[in-house]
């Protein structure tokens, strides 16, 4: 056997392969040897039927296995041996193969990216933190009181303004079929013209009556149409607010009066602001770290993050009552192709810093968070059993993969130049819509074990192969094939932006209203995309991607 390696791009390259004639034809006489005794040819017991006649009848099949046991069989050796290491599955394209005489093969494949790190030990950056004041902390607690409003029941009553109403509505729209919603809660508004046919009505009673959308209606299937409505009230109640009070406080939770509730949220709104500023201080660092380090990122990994996005936005589909085979995949993968390369260069890139500064995870620091999540859940499960099956299902290498990249993050920390800049309630909610405005709908993404023993990115050695022929293929979209996805290696991805979001206290404010919206830190590959707080559910099942209880990286991470 011999090889030649072709350089096609820094991470593409291509292999070529002769295998020597005499092994081509006892591979042919293998493949034949095992199809005779299967195969039914009229006129010939089976397996007596004489060669020629297999190999011209089944000449195709035959000739697909011989490429496939020659491929599996020379194809990582060769690469290797030509000083590549393969990130991916081959994709052929080109084949020579013919009995007698010696085949020739040329596979293209993925190699790691050669990471150039840049100065990251010298950034300057702002933390821009959400300033708590006495106002923010009044608006939490009436979020806390309105959420702590009842519902109690009217009994001989009728419906009338700022009542909630639970009723059953048929309607029948002018020219559409009819649609039926049953326990359909609603708080009349009198001023609305349905609340206003509902005015009036006692529980048990039944009303038909109709309405005429306005024809600039914003809905251009009803607009200027008429409605039939047939509504039958089931229940009415009356809102009741609590008041603001010592006795609130003690609903709440283990709290003596009002003023401890007020500490108490207070502490978790300064808590939840400096988190949310860390997850944005990271989001930043990182960002100016991937436009610093340019590098190109293998398609195979890209492909295998673009498979994770539309197998979360296709779950996420589902659970609204769609079918995801509606959806136009191949539009969404483009839409999204930006995000998934920018998540692909963040794992590589983390990688090889923690490797630079030789970050690693004490065993016991897994067992630390292992622990803690089964407190956490309740876990009734021996520790040791607990922790087998979590290896088992390849959990602890995800752990420890977030482990090291939160000490990735804080070794970055440690080394920068930081200010704190406090914004108000306008600023920080206009650096929110500025960041929404610029996000465009980001799933729970791929995560890639840090590299570390086990995971994605273990064994990939990036570089330049040491002796690279000159191109001999124009690579061109031919070559782009599906068994790409199937790669070995999976480089850590980006995670959704963290929102900021004000946590209650944990005994008594546990029904405390976000000041904004928090989610899970995972891998900041964009800009406006932080990494944000460490959940409490870690090590779980491995279950399908968007699955609360799995334990994903919360960034990208390392590898060793």
């Amino acid at each position: 056997m011999s090889a030649t390696l072709h350089h096609q791009s820094p991470t593409r390259k291509a292999v070529e392969v002769t295998v020597p004639a005499a092994e081509v034809s006892a591979t042919f006489n293998e493949v034949v040897a095992k199809i005779a005794p299967k195969v039914r040819i009229p006129g010939f017991r089976p397996g007596k039927a004489p060669r020629p006649v297999l190999m011209q009848r089944y000449a195709r099949e035959i000739q697909s296995d011989v490429a496939q046991q020659l491929v599996e069989k020379h194809f990582w050796k060769a690469a290797q041996e030509a000083g590549a290491m393969p990130i991916s599955h081959p994709s052929l394209e080109k084949l020579d193969l013919k009995e007698g005489a010696d085949a020739v093969f040329r596979a293209q494949f993925d190699v790691a990216p050669e990471v150039v790190l840049p100065d990251y030990k010298t950034m300057v950056l702002t933390k821009k933190k959400r300033a708590i004041d006495e106002a923010t902390v009044a608006e939490h607690l009436e979020g806390l009181r309105q959420r702590a409003t009842k519902l109690l029941p009217i009994e001989d009553g009728a419906v009338a303004q700022d009542l909630v109403v639970t009723c059953d509505i048929r309607v029948k729209p002018q020219g559409l079929k009819a649609q039926t919603y049953q326990d359909q809660v609603l708080k009349i508004d009198g001023t609305r013209p349905f609340d206003a046919q509902l005015l009036g009505m006692k529980i048990d009673e039944k009303k038909a009556f109709n309405l005429t959308h306005p024809a600039d209606d914003t809905n251009q299937v009803l607009a200027g149409k008429t409605l039939a409505y047939e509504v039958q009230v089931k229940d009415i109640r009356r809102q009741e607010v609590p008041v603001l009070g010592d006795d609130f406080a003690k609903d709440m939770g283990t709290f003596e009066n009002l003023e401890a509730l007020k500490t108490a949220v207070q502490k978790d709104l300064e808590e939840a602001a400096d988190r949310d500023a860390v997850a944005r201080l990271h989001a930043t660092m990182l960002d100016t770290l991937l436009d610093a380090a340019p590098f190109e990122v293998p398609r195979s990994m890209v492909a295998l993050q673009l498979d994770d996005y539309c197998q979360e936005f296709a779950q996420h589909v589902a659970r609204q009552g769609m079918d995801p085979k509606k959806v136009n995949w191949q539009a969404y993968r483009q839409y999204r192709m930006n995000d998934a390369e920018r998540a692909v260069r963040s794992g590589y890139l983390l990688q090889a810093i923690g490797n630079t500064e030789a970050i690693e995870v004490p065993e016991a620091d897994i067992d630390a968070e292992i622990r803690t999540f089964m407190a956490e859940n309740q876990v009734q499960q021996p520790f040791e059993a607990f922790k087998a099956e979590l290896e088992r299902r390849g959990n602890t290498t995800e752990i420890k993969g977030r482990l090291r990249t939160d000490r990735i993050f804080t070794h970055l920390l440690a080394t920068a130049t930081v200010t704190e800049e406090l914004l108000d309630k306008a600023a920080f909610e206009a650096l929110v819509e500025l960041e929404r405005k610029r996000e465009a709908g980001i799933p729970v993404n791929r995560f890639d074990a840090g590299g570390l023993e086990g995971g994605d990115l273990e064994g990939q050695e990036g570089g330049e192969p040491a002796a690279v022929a000159p191109a001999g293929h124009v690579h061109g979209p031919d070559c782009d094939h599906d068994h790409d996805h199937e790669a070995e290696a999976k480089p850590a991805k980006k995670a959704p932006k963290a929102k900021p979001e004000a946590e209650p206290a944990k005994d008594a404010v546990k029904k405390a209203e976000p000041v904004a919206e928090e989610k899970p830190k995972k891998a900041a590959a964009k800009k406006e995309e932080p990494a944000a707080e460490k959940p409490k559910k870690a090590p779980a099942k491995k279950e399908e991607p968007a699955a609360e209880e799995k334990p994903k990286a919360k960034k990208p991470a390392a590898k060793k």
